[in-house]
């Protein structure tokens, strides 16, 4: 039987550097601006995060950009050679879909 742990999790060594760097910044900051309130520094922290929630999805962006205009240009190819009568080969399909699956796991590899 598995018993769930409410303990909390211990932040990463990285987490932790990274939040002592975000205070001493802080309290620089505050050191030459001593009229900060603690309302302006919770208000620019989460500014801080959602401009870096906003980079990590762009390269979701890009990856279904490059997924569609895979599907544009295979569909194009195929098209342009006259081909619409036909029915699409399946190694054909088979490598579009490599291509997108492939361009998915690097993208989620990098984020």
């Amino acid at each position: 039987m598995i018993i769930p742990s409410n303990a909390p999790s211990q932040p990463s060594p990285r987490a932790q550097e990274l939040g002592q760097r975000i205070a001493l910044t802080i309290a620089e900051f505050q050191q030459r601006n001593p009229d900060v309130s603690a309302e302006e520094v919770r208000a620019a922290a989460q500014l801080a995060t959602q401009q870096v929630d906003a980079r990590a999805g762009a390269p979701r962006r890009a990856v279904a950009a490059a997924a569609a205009g895979a599907v544009a240009l295979g569909l194009g190819a195929w098209l342009a050679t006259g081909a619409a009568g036909r029915h699409l080969p399946l190694g054909t399909i088979a490598a579009g879909v490599a291509v997108v699956v492939a361009i998915i796991a690097v993208a989620n590899r990098r984020s």
